[in-house]
């Protein structure tokens, strides 16, 4: 009796046991996306991530790529041209001139894009970034993806995030960005390849891998890596040389014709005219509003002498010269804006009595502006084709 009664007490415990477990795996019903929202396609079961498919055609340049953790650099201001400072020529192309009946004017150069109400696919950049996708079948909350990444990311030292997969508009989106409410179903770990200090070194790509682990282990997920470890690190390598050949400043400069040089009070009053704005650094810019309402700086002009200031309380001040530059990866359609920074350089220089001079202060011709056209059609072309093209926030954020 008392081995009948034991039996039968196991016997309930195994029971209640099972329905235990089988009502606790019901309260986490892996979720099926729609169709049409659906990441992965393929036939015969075969489904291949899109992350990891060659891109196809250029990148928008308006595509969000913002975190919350972004290093960011400062534009270059032109060092003053005197005799104890020298410009290295290599780094240096005079601007080109193409003739453009809306050229130096600062209206033409304005643009009036407005942000999508639709919600922006913000995820990864394959073409600069380093990814690792953590798969999964069920829901994962916001909160609790990032409160993994947070025990490890501190250790990165390249521009890192993580992104989620929607699961309510199909969108891969900045998770540091998204709502504490919002639930996701994959999850991608990046890490910047290059940037202007250089490629990602073989130690921290290393730590973010193990970091991609830890973090996978412990949502209890597989990872899938967008590349080898060792190819990783030669795509590094081939990002910053990439960045090196064509991270160029073009430079045009305006030399006063009398030795009296030239006024700050003219100056002043010519740049305004000519629709430039005085800002950071106490010197000149031409300014566009982009698509999320942010002012980019297209060119800008300053003294050509040092600091580069061009002071507004000192207006009996002279200058020998003024130096208009602009960097040619970060600016969008960069043929139209040079031709429009020279277009002013010109103008700006017979209203103030002084000569267009390039790099080695030789007098501007039309012939040299139209053969540089070229080389900058070229190098547009080349970040064209790298999916990385000229004045996107991918451009600004490797250059």
């Amino acid at each position: 009796m008392e081995l009948r009664t034991a039996l039968f007490i196991i016997g309930m415990v195994v029971i209640v046991f099972i329905a235990f477990i089988s009502f606790h795996r019901s309260q986490q019903k892996p979720y099926k996306l729609p169709r049409k929202i659906s990441r992965y396609t393929g036939s015969g079961g075969d489904e291949v991530d899109p992350l990891f498919e060659p891109r196809k055609g250029p990148v928008s340049s308006t595509r969000s790529a913002s975190l919350a953790r972004s290093k960011t650099k400062k534009a270059p201001v032109m060092p003053a041209a005197d005799d104890n400072v020298q410009i290295d020529e290599a780094d240096v192309v005079p601007a080109p001139l193409v003739v453009d009946d809306q050229a130096g004017d600062p209206a033409a150069m304005e643009t009036e894009l407005q942000l999508s109400e639709k919600a922006i696919d913000s995820g990864p950049q394959k073409e600069i970034e380093y990814v690792a996708l953590i798969r999964g079948a069920e829901s994962i909350s916001r909160d609790q993806a990032l409160g993994v990444y947070r025990q490890h990311e501190y250790t990165m030292e390249k521009r890192n995030g993580i992104y989620g997969f929607n699961i309510n508009n199909g969108l891969w989106r900045n998770l540091e960005l998204e709502d504490q409410r919002s639930e996701y179903r994959d999850i991608c770990l990046t890490i910047q390849l290059a940037d202007y200090e250089g490629p990602v070194s073989e130690t921290e790509l290393h730590r973010f891998s193990q970091m991609s682990l830890e973090v996978a282990e412990e949502l209890n997920r597989p990872v899938i890596f967008s590349m080898d470890f060792d190819d990783a690190l030669v795509a590094a390598g081939d990002l910053d040389r990439f960045r090196k050949e064509l991270d160029t400043i073009l430079v045009v400069s305006i030399v006063a014709r009398s030795e009296i040089g030239l006024t700050m009070t003219a100056i002043h009053r010519e740049a305004e005219k000519l629709g430039l704005k005085y800002g950071e650094d106490n010197i000149y810019h031409r300014v566009r509003k982009n698509a999320d309402q942010h002012t980019d700086v297209l060119f800008s002009m300053a003294n050509m002498f040092k600091p580069g200031e061009l002071p507004k309380h000192d207006v009996d001040m002279h200058t020998s010269g003024l130096t208009f530059f602009m960097r040619l990866t970060t600016v969008s359609k960069p043929v139209d804006v040079y031709s429009d920074m020279i277009e002013t350089a010109r103008t700006l220089a017979k209203r103030l009595n002084g000569i267009l001079v390039d790099q080695e202060t030789r007098p501007v011709s039309e012939s040299m502006t139209i053969s540089q056209t070229k080389s900058i059609m070229k190098a547009a072309s080349r970040m064209d084709e790298k999916g990385i093209p000229a004045g996107s926030e991918l451009a600004k954020r490797l250059f």
